[in-house]
């Protein structure tokens, strides 16, 4: 069975008057309307990284982390190296520890090694974090821990408090940083059920992204201490991140610290009503069960190419987009997809979510 193309996808997209993850997507003249009526659009301009707007959202992000300074980049690929290039050259050394499934071990094209120079040393089983027993195994001199949190790919798994605190007391102990890849850090909040500082103050460095979780136009802060961000800032002149003007990202961004990160409680709950309800549906599995954020993996009885193209039949059946792909799972003739409850998913009562998914998996 062959995959669907783009163009057929895009196709059986727009003609969707219902969607499952995240937003429901917006033309450009809404986008430029929505931006517009901004409380924060009588800001002003920026310019090359200097600004009213771009000094309040560091500074709103900074506090709620709990750091001392916050430094907006326009992306998170270059805010993490920048932050790892910092501890690496305050201790000199260049081995870092990741994850062999996390961000930066799999979807940065090699730039820690290429770009930045550092040695990337993956510790742990792929479908879990590392531990404190593999960190002391490590047999490089590392000059940074990160831990991605939550852990992406082996679906959006989020640390034991008391298994995060010990990572962080072992990194403290050895003098080694901790950097805490925090892309989804506002998601997973709600099931830590703890102030966003107090998770923060576990790590040295942390990079929280503003567009994948919160929906802003895309960007990021990383805080820190004082001393580590001003040695950051150099970094993003280097990479190319010190744009001529930012504005429309960090208007998007206020907006979204203001309207978004409070309702992210109320999509942790409805992605954990959602796995509750598929409790018992025969060929649906979900991963982790019950969810750590407002993500999860769902598990279908049927290969990848038959749930993608399943999905564009219901798509044109119910005028309802479910997944954005699917990929094969760990067994023969399985397929995962991920679910990411945004406003578009609070749209849906519980019962059509589920009903959508059981024409899916007949559809297959």
């Amino acid at each position: 069975m062959t995959e669907p193309t783009p163009d057929e996808k895009a196709t059986a997209r727009a003609g969707c008057t219902h969607f499952l993850c995240a937003r429901a997507p917006m033309t450009g003249a809404d986008f430029i309307a929505a931006m517009a009526a901004s409380r924060h659009i009588g800001l002003g301009l920026d310019h090359y990284s200097n600004g009213p707007a771009i000094d309040l959202l560091e500074t709103r992000v900074a506090t709620l982390l709990g750091k001392e300074a916050g430094l907006w980049f326009p992306k998170g690929i270059i805010a993490q190296q920048a932050a790892l290039l910092v501890h690496a050259g305050q201790r000199n050394r260049r081995a870092v520890a990741l994850h062999p499934q996390s961000h930066l071990a799999i979807d940065e094209k090699d730039a820690i090694a290429r770009l930045a120079g550092l040695t990337p040393v993956r510790l742990g089983r792929t479908e879990r974090h590392f531990t404190v027993a593999d960190l002391a195994g490590a047999r490089e001199n590392l000059a940074a821990v990160t831990v991605e949190l939550p852990l992406r790919r082996p679906g959006y798994q989020a640390l034991a408090w008391n298994d995060l605190q010990a990572l962080a007391g072992w990194a403290r102990q050895e003098g080694v940083p901790l950097h805490l890849d925090g892309a989804r850090l506002w998601e997973v909040q709600p099931w830590y059920d703890r102030p966003l500082a107090e998770i923060a103050a576990v790590a040295d460095t942390v990079y929280v992204s503003l567009y994948k979780g919160l929906g802003g136009l895309g960007g990021c802060v990383l805080a820190g201490d004082r001393t580590t961000i001003d040695a950051a800032k150099p970094w993003r002149v280097r990479y190319g991140g010190d744009l001529p003007v930012a504005f429309p990202m960090i208007v998007t961004a206020l907006d979204a610290l203001d309207t978004t990160l409070p309702r992210m409680a109320d999509y942790y709950r409805r992605a954990c009503a959602i796995a509750a309800a598929l409790h018992g549906v025969a060929g649906i599995t979900v991963f982790p069960d019950p969810p750590q954020c407002n993500a999860f993996q769902v598990h279908f009885a049927a290969s990848a190419a038959r749930m993608n193209q399943a999905m564009l039949t219901v798509a044109r059946e119910r005028r309802c987009w479910l997944f954005g792909w699917f990929e094969q799972g760990l067994l023969p003739d399985s397929a995962m997809g991920e679910i990411v409850v945004g406003d578009a998913t609070m749209a849906w009562e519980i019962d059509e979510i589920i009903a959508a998914l059981i024409a899916l998996r007949d559809a297959a």
